[in-house]
């Protein structure tokens, strides 16, 4: 088998499983909220665990849906839909004994989920370049840029959403703006969503099935990685060679490695 033909079968898989690989989407979004709540806040206060668990799995969708002049809530008009996130949501947060949750906390069931959830994410990062191609286009031909951005929403917008409210809780001090930094799944939903965009204006001389199965295969494994404690950012090289050609870090005092509080660690030791 040839490489279209392993993108043509991952793609129809895809569809086939949609209605699994959207319950492993609200799975892992939801274990990532109940992760950052207390065992018995999280008892007492069962609408508030709902209501962030509907912003962070309809967040790509409901910014999407504002930037392209529909109503806010549209992504909620699917009633089939929420009542499968409610069950999921009811599953992680209260079923007995924890049972659900700690089930998810073997690597294993972990991993599955995630391969679920990078299955689904090709289809939110589609389905934000297609409504960007009808906002975007129409008025501006040569709006790659808007319809980059949207697809990017559609396929991480839940984390923006879940964020935003993480820093409308705490209080704004130089502290809190230095922990703001884009997630290495942000950055890549950014680059395949350009990827796809570049496919649709026949700039890049491949399907968008390839396409599809390229973004599956890296964002699994990045994200698998991060399951077990090891991160990888494939763009931080790239990052810090721009960085040092538009930006002179001796205007600041030292270079970007001496601003580097594990660089300055690693110096302080040296020293001792």
């Amino acid at each position: 088998m040839d490489v279209s033909s392993i993108a043509d079968a991952t793609n129809n898989l895809i569809v086939y499983l949609a209605t699994i690989i959207e319950i492993a989407h609200y799975t892992l979004v939801i274990y990532g909220v109940r992760n950052d709540w207390d065992v018995n806040k999280a008892r007492k206060q069962p609408v508030a665990t709902w209501l962030m668990s509907i912003a962070c799995c309809y967040g790509g969708g409901m910014i999407i849906s504002v930037c392209v002049g529909k109503h806010a809530l549209t992504p909620l008009s699917n009633n089939q839909s929420v009542l499968m996130m409610t069950i999921v949501w009811w599953h992680i947060f209260y079923s007995p004994k924890d049972v659900i949750y700690n089930l998810l906390s073997w690597k294993p069931a972990m991993l599955v989920i995630v391969l679920g959830k990078e299955m689904i994410r090709t289809r939110k990062i589609i389905k934000g370049i297609s409504e960007g191609v009808k906002l975007g286009r129409g008025a501006f031909p040569d709006s790659l840029l808007i319809c980059t951005i949207l697809g990017m929403f559609g396929s991480c917008g839940g984390g923006f959403v879940k964020n935003a409210a993480m820093f409308v809780r705490k209080q704004w001090n130089h502290e809190t703006v230095k922990s703001i930094h884009l997630a290495t799944v942000t950055k890549l939903s950014l680059l395949f969503s350009l990827l796809y965009n570049l496919q649709l204006l026949g700039i890049l001389p491949i399907s968008s099935n390839t396409v599809v199965l390229l973004q599956l295969t890296v964002m699994f494994l990045i994200s698998a990685s991060s399951k077990f404690g090891v991160n990888f950012d494939p763009f931080h090289r790239i990052e810090r060679i721009i960085a040092s050609c538009v930006i002179d870090y001796s205007a600041y005092g030292g270079t970007e490695e001496e601003k580097s509080p594990e660089k300055k660690q690693d110096s302080l030791k040296k020293k001792e």
